[in-house]
């Protein structure tokens, strides 16, 4: 018999493959010997090509995040400063030190650094909008892959025109925070549809062969992280490449501004011009390689979309989602919980940023702030890549992981707000308590973003990959705008950096109590159960 026939018996095909018996004009014995099997490819997600792929898209991303993130801030913090005046008088703004500086905002005056606070603010308000739309379309027809790839050529083409403007001056300064807001709001349809990837390659990993604890057939049913942990290895493998890749991106251009700004004769005094050059070449790389990558990133097929009526549908699968927390509870709470730990987080980090420049001199110490922004995503790709490799081998569970990185956390931003009193020495006062904070804390940060990625997907139900991810970065951007928002009357009624750091330390601990409350077993169990709407509208 040939090969064709005796895998006709094989009791189970390969994962992947969809094996389907041909009708047969009738039962006769030889009709059905020369019946022929009906074979559809495997998912192009199981190639190690579409892998390699998709971490390009990533790291596409990462030249202009890297800048966004760090010299944007940087840049507005600069032009704030020199526009800016000390409160009550003409006098112009110090540039290091403890630093009282107004600058003119919606009408009225604000500290210069509650100016960048308040925009992300603003960023954040406006981009859940953008992220409940592309959550809820990209599941269906070929949405995803084109979303993703137009969303990133965008994000790198809003960073081209900042080398054209190089006075610091008051004009410049709004077309900057305009510039910055909308590659926020564009980052988010990326973020979003580029996350919902990972549970996808877990999925064609074998992750939703799986059956119940209960008829797994064990005599002791195994935990469902111990039993599942090959999957797991997948997600952790993807999560943290995902991340190191955008790493990678972001420290492309970083690299940039710090060998400019060593190079340059204004570097030693100012480093403002760099910041601008670098910011430019981010966005050229992200569009150049995002082009690239839509050739090479391989079309995920879903089902075909119920409405024409786009914004209707993302509403209503948005509504559905909610509906369906008393089936799927637990990635809601760890959603919730890391909702508040990032908001926290990226607050925290955002406030140090400023805080560097600050006790560094702003101009004079420009050149440390390029070196120090450089070590920081290189630093934080280390430690991700050390958990990458610590999993798989180390007996510690996910949310042990999490634990540790958590409480590094909240020790860190303890020691920040000790510095507001002035007779403590310590509290970010000296610049050599940035670099073991940097040391220690991003690899944790990093670390910990990956292990939630993967725990995340892991309580994902088949077929609503975007759905729940961008459930994350909705929420986060419906209440994210809050934090900043706070953080920017703190600053803008005391003048220190170091009193934003409460509300941070606030989040840190009611986010832990999230943390705490979900059960990773429960919620891969509970993600086997099949989406059925109709199921969920019973329950309601």
């Amino acid at each position: 018999m040939n090969n064709a026939t005796s895998n006709q018996y094989d009791s189970k095909p390969e994962y992947g493959t969809v094996v389907r018996q041909a009708t047969a004009p009738s039962d006769s014995a030889s009709d059905l010997e020369r019946s022929q099997l009906e074979v559809i490819p495997q998912n192009p997600l199981k190639s190690k090509k579409a892998l390699w792929a998709w971490l390009l898209v990533c790291f596409s991303t990462g030249p202009t995040s890297g800048v966004a993130g760090r010299y944007i801030p940087a840049v507005l913090q600069s032009v704030a400063n020199a526009v800016g005046h000390v409160p009550g008088t003409n006098e112009q703004c110090a540039t290091r030190g403890k630093i009282v500086c107004v600058v003119p905002f919606g009408g009225h005056e604000v500290d210069y650094n509650s100016y960048v606070l308040y925009l992300q603010a603003i960023s954040r308000s406006i981009e859940g909008v953008l992220t409940l739309l592309i959550a809820g379309v990209a599941d269906y027809g070929h949405y995803r892959k084109h979303l993703m790839i137009i969303s990133i050529i965008l994000f790198g083409a809003f960073a081209l025109p900042f080398a054209s403007f190089t006075g610091k001056t008051q004009s410049n300064l709004v077309t900057y925070a305009a510039l910055w807001l909308t590659m926020a709001v564009v980052s988010a349809a990326y973020g979003t549809i580029e996350s919902s990837y990972l549970p996808l390659f877990m999925r064609e990993s074998g992750w939703f062969d799986r059956t119940p604890a209960a008829e797994s057939g064990l005599a002791v049913p195994l935990e469902n992280e111990v039993r599942h942990k090959p999957q797991l290895n997948i997600g952790t493998k993807a999560s943290v490449l995902s991340l190191v890749a955008g790493n990678l991106g972001s420290i492309t251009s970083l690299l940039i501004g710090v060998i400019i700004a060593n190079t340059s004769r204004s570097g030693a005094t100012d480093g403002y011009s760099s910041f601008l050059i670098s910011i430019t070449a981010g966005g050229a790389i992200t569009i150049v390689l995002g082009a690239i990558g839509w050739f090479f990133v391989p079309s995920v097929q879903g089902p075909k979309a119920p409405s024409k009526n786009l914004a209707f549908l993302a509403l209503k699968n948005q509504l559905s989602l909610l509906k369906s927390f008393r089936r799927y509870p637990e990635p809601f709470k760890l959603c919730i919980g890391w909702v508040l730990w990032n908001t926290a987080s990226s607050n925290f980090q955002s406030v140090l940023g400023l805080a560097f420049r600050e006790v560094s001199g702003l101009g004079m110490g420009d050149r440390l702030y390029t070196v120090y922004s450089f070590l920081g995503i290189a630093i934080a790709s280390i430690g991700s890549l050390t958990w990458m490799f610590l999993y798989p081998v180390l007996t510690w569970k996910l949310k042990s992981y999490a634990y540790f990185f958590f409480i590094l956390h909240v020790a860190w931003c303890l020691w920040g707000t000790l510095g507001i009193s002035d007779n403590v020495p310590i509290g970010f006062k000296h610049t050599a308590e940035f670099w073991v904070e940097l040391a220690v804390l991003n690899p944790a940060t990093s670390a910990l973003r990956a292990c939630n990625r993967v725990i995340y997907a892991s309580m994902i139900p088949k077929g609503k990959e975007a759905h729940f991810t961008g459930l994350e970065i909705t929420l986060g951007l419906a209440t994210g705008w809050i934090n900043p928002l706070v953080q920017s009357v703190i600053q803008d009624a005391t003048h220190d950096l170091r009193y934003p750091m409460l509300p941070n330390l606030f989040l840190f601990l009611v986010s832990g109590g999230f943390y705490l409350w979900f059960d990773i077993d429960k919620g891969i169990e509970d993600s086997m159960k099949p989406w059925e709407d109709n199921a969920i509208d019973e329950e309601h």
